[in-house]
């Protein structure tokens, strides 16, 4: 979809009413461990209403999400954008990561952005616990990216469930394949091996860490070799959602289970 096209480019009141209602959504839903920082044209006061997004950061407090709340946070932005049609730019991580550095989803670049006109809108504001670095190790980059983009597609499936299904399934398709590549991604990080096959490191992940649960992972995998059963699932949402919390939970079971084994002394 885009704007100006076939869908009515939003004003400024439609900016400040979706911000409005979800930040009183955030409140109706009570948790506080949470932290909502905008940032960007729109604090700076330079955006051009009906092109620019609005940037945001959503904190959580740890690496694995409560699917629950982001279910409940899900709602909250789909319900925040009925008559406001906003390009919206969100970006969920976790304190953790953050703090860590080594799955920190911004570069050395925003820091400056974030303590200059990062704005804290709902929770608590964690800036100062935050550590930026530039990725150091193989793939590294790309399963930092694919973590936050496989959060945001799960943040922003209500809204696509109400909107566009089609957009739904391929962000659901989507979380498969980051979650399953990404498997075998951090065992990568682990042991420096190359594995070649998405798969190829389920029996490994049990050895390594055994504290990860792999039938998410297991269940992608069956699913890739029984495409009917795939495609039945595509017909009922409340199954996609249901694989897709777990397949989520599995990505972020595998990151704190590597940063838990190689945790850094810092000076």
């Amino acid at each position: 979809m885009v704007l100006g096209y076939d869908e009515l480019r939003p004003k400024k009141e439609n900016y400040l009413d979706f911000l409005d209602k979800f930040v009183k959504g955030l409140e109706k839903i009570g948790n506080k461990d949470i932290g909502l920082m905008i940032y960007g044209s729109f604090i700076r006061g330079d955006s051009d209403f009906g092109r620019s997004d609005i940037d945001a950061v959503l904190v959580f407090p740890e690496v694995i999400t409560d699917k629950k709340l982001v279910n409940q946070i899900a709602y909250s932005i789909s319900d925040a954008q009925k008559g406001n049609n906003l390009p919206l730019e969100i970006t969920p991580v976790d304190l953790t990561t953050m703090s860590d550095g080594r799955f920190n989803s911004y570069d050395p670049s925003f820091e400056k952005y974030f303590k200059s006109e990062g704005k804290i809108i709902f929770g608590l504001d964690y800036r100062n616990k935050f550590t930026f670095e530039f990725p150091t190790m193989p793939d590294q980059g790309q399963i930092t990216a694919n973590l936050w983009k496989s959060r945001r597609a799960l943040l922003m499936s209500e809204l696509n469930l109400q909107k566009d299904y089609k957009k739904f399934l391929e962000e659901f398709e989507e979380t498969l394949n980051k979650t399953s590549r990404a498997s075998k991604q951090i065992i990568g990080l682990t042991d420096g091996n190359l594995r070649l096959n998405r798969f190829s490191a389920l029996e490994e992940i049990s050895q390594i860490f055994p504290q990860v649960d792999i039938t998410p992972l297991k269940k992608i995998k069956y699913l890739y070799k029984n495409l009917k059963e795939l495609d039945e699932v595509y017909k009922h949402p409340g199954e996609v959602l249901k694989i897709w919390n777990s397949s989520l939970t599995f990505f972020e079971e595998m990151i704190k289970a590597y940063l838990d084994a190689n945790q850094r002394t810092r000076q």
